[in-house]
């Protein structure tokens, strides 16, 4: 059980071990929480949790097991729901993922409503909610109307409206872009369905250690409460499709040519964020440390490439056409 203490959050954090949730967990111990963590029982996710030792309590079942919610919800303050399920297996498999995403979501808050002081709810929802751009350059704002375009979509938008409803103290985080240096693996179809989109496609870039820190603020901040806030990188972060996907391209040493792009728009945005920077103060990271870091992950790769590069450039087209 946690042990008392003033001033400090008895916080619980789902979807744990993941790689946001462990940004989480190293963002929440700096900040001196108290930290019960919860995930699916793999041997790679009791292997991520060992880092941690005594530091804190860890809990692996799932999320779907109503049996295992008085021992999250015991003491806790506030609660990270991190555990999800995300595109692409949102639409191939969307019996499961809305068994996740929305059933067992709503059934722990559920739960948590019944306690003698609910805590409270980080929510973390999608700029992706805003549907697709019309290709006005506006900045998007918390207030804008939404429109679910996908099982994801429909998912984050069942569980914003329950919250908004209920009885628990929620903060509901639409979140951009966030991937980091680690997360470059994509299958042939989100690849393909990334490439249809057109290249001027607005797309705002977060990196997860800022998005991290915003659910850690929102957690025990509580000016937060009650608010829809929009977590992107601001500025320095609001790129294109093309500019998003060429990092990691030219952080391999190759180029990725604009006649890749098809002329879809895609459901991403640029945002006003100046409401959750005042509130959360979390922006942290530009895009161009996004790019650093893929240009040293990629950085023998890139040596290699060097002297082919007149070769498999074209190649490179090529292929990205035949996805």
């Amino acid at each position: 059980a946690f042990q008392s203490g003033a001033a400090v959050v008895k916080l619980l954090i789902t979807g744990a071990v993941g790689n946001l949730g462990l940004m989480c967990i190293e963002q929440a111990l700096a900040a001196g929480h108290q930290l019960r963590c919860f995930d699916l029982d793999t041997a790679a996710n009791r292997c991520a949790a060992r880092r941690f030792g005594d530091r804190v309590e860890v809990v692996f079942g799932d999320i779907r097991d109503a049996t295992l919610y008085p021992q999250l919800a015991e003491g806790i303050d506030a609660l990270i729901h991190n555990a999800s399920m995300l595109p692409p297996l949102t639409e191939s498999a969307p019996e499961l993922a809305r068994a996740v995403n929305v059933d067992a979501a709503l059934a722990l808050f559920q739960w948590l409503e019944q306690a003698a002081a609910p805590p409270v709810v980080v929510f973390p929802s999608s700029v992706t909610v805003f549907g697709l751009p019309g290709g006005e350059s506006a900045l998007r704002s918390a207030d804008d109307p939404v429109c679910a375009t996908d099982q994801y979509t429909r998912h984050k938008l069942t569980v914003e409206d329950y919250l908004r409803a209920s009885t628990l103290p929620w903060v509901i985080l639409r979140v951009g872009v966030s991937v980091d240096a680690r997360t470059l693996s994509a299958d042939r179809g989100t690849l393909r369905q990334l490439l249809q989109a057109a290249a001027d496609n607005p797309l705002e870039y977060v990196h997860p250690r800022d998005v991290a820190l915003a659910m850690c603020n929102a957690a025990s901040r509580p000016a937060a409460r009650g608010r829809v806030l929009l977590i992107g990188g601001g500025d320095s972060c609001r790129i294109t499709q093309h500019g998003f996907l060429s990092a990691a391209i030219e952080a391999a040493g190759l180029t990725l040519p604009r006649s890749a792009h098809g002329r879809a728009r895609y459901y991403t945005h640029w945002m006003d964020t100046r409401e959750a920077q005042a509130v959360l103060e979390f922006q942290r990271h530009p895009f161009s440390e996004y790019q650093r870091e893929l240009r040293h992950r990629l950085r023998w790769i890139r040596r290699t490439v060097a002297p082919l590069r007149w070769l498999l450039n074209p190649l490179l087209a090529r292929a990205l056409q035949a996805l």
